[in-house]
């Protein structure tokens, strides 16, 4: 999961769910577009690099793909003399890759990919200065890599060369519907409390292209994947206008990855492994993922008209137990430390954050 997907937002560690204050809160909280001021164009590009290993009895191996760009747009329009604001955005809220070519990672992970495309409109109602609420359709498009080495000797393990390994790559596209929901409330002039919710995406992944490697009867086959479920995420925030040039928010996020309890796919006609003269009908990996909570907190301070200074922290529960953790996905409990500025001059504003992720080292 990618929560970040401006650059104000990195610099906020995303705590922006009461505070947004432009064309993303389509992504953040859709009932947060009354509050931005103008009509506005924000085009964004992330760049995530990702350093993990895997180290086991003195080999090392290094994920080779360590480099992954995101790029989001936003845009909100108020119409005028009513109570309705509109809005757009293109974002990744799920991607990231991970390649590994080293031999002892090859039964768990070799290359894994998801990206995803949401194309979200969305709408506000804000009949008071004090209450607004909002909601958003998306339309996901996703495509997905896996592959991995597939040990089929039940007595050395493929410890020894004697041809009882083969490979396995699926590839597939998919396209889904989602949609989220937002409020806000403004029980003071200083302070707001926003919620948010994006819901479920059920990636059908059921027409996969299937490429074996080894002594199958077939290279190529079909599958159909059970689907990959992109959990719904729960945001609770409030913001504090501390003083007119500072304020910072609050967040709670709560994530129910328990919705992701295998990885399953079925091959459709199955090969047959030539050596031992038996059909390869799919397999079962199972996950059993558990919820999260992450807390995040941001804060700001416009130092004059055109300069704006921020920072923030967050941390976050990893889903992935012990049992079922492996290189594809090397999750584990993190921290952040943020930090961002924001330069604005007349019509045209400009923002860069960074953020520094520490992850638990796991066993």
């Amino acid at each position: 999961m990618i929560p970040h997907q401006t650059g104000r937002g990195l610099g906020l560690s995303n705590a922006m769910t009461a505070g947004v204050n432009d064309a993303s809160a389509v992504f953040y909280n859709p009932s947060a577009l009354g509050e931005v001021q103008g009509n506005n164009l924000l085009v964004s590009g992330t760049y995530v690099g990702l350093i993990s290993s895997v180290e086991n009895s003195g080999r090392r191996a290094v994920n080779k793909h360590d480099d992954n760009f995101l790029a989001t747009l936003f845009a909100n329009y108020h119409i005028p003399n009513t109570d309705f604001s509109f809005g757009i955005g293109a974002y990744s809220p799920f991607g990231l890759a991970t390649t590994y070519e080293s031999d002892f990672t090859r039964f768990a992970a070799q290359r894994t990919e998801l990206k995803t495309l949401y194309i979200t409109p969305a709408a506000a109602w804000h009949p008071s200065k004090y209450f607004s609420i909002g909601a958003g359709a998306s339309f996901v498009h996703a495509s997905g890599l896996f592959s991995r080495g597939l040990c089929l000797d039940p007595v050395t393990s493929c410890t020894a060369p004697i041809g009882l390994e083969g490979r396995l790559r699926l590839t597939d596209t998919a396209n889904a519907f989602a949609y989220n929901i937002g409020a806000l409330i403004k029980p003071t002039d200083t302070v707001k409390v926003g919620f948010s919710y994006r819901s479920r995406v059920d990636l059908r992944f059921d027409d996969a292209d299937v490429k074996l490697g080894g002594s199958f009867s077939t290279a190529n086959t079909k599958a159909d994947i059970r689907p990959i479920p992109l959990p719904p995420v729960v945001n609770t925030g409030v913001f504090w206008q501390v003083r007119p040039n500072w304020g910072a928010e609050l967040v709670y996020e709560y994530t129910r990855w328990s919705e992701f309890e295998n990885f399953n796919a079925t091959f459709s006609p199955s090969p047959t492994f030539l050596p031992l003269g038996f059909p390869l009908s799919g397999f079962s990996f199972p996950e059993d993922w558990k919820n999260t909570s992450t807390l995040r907190f941001g804060s700001y301070y416009v130092m004059n008209k055109n300069w704006e200074l921020r920072g923030g922290l967050a941390v976050e529960e990893s889903p992935i137990p012990s049992h079922t953790l492996n290189p594809a996905i090397p999750g584990a409990d993190l921290l952040t430390l943020n930090a961002g500025l924001g330069y604005k001059w007349e019509n045209i504003s400009l923002d860069v954050g960074y953020m520094a992720v520490f992850y638990k080292n796991r066993r």
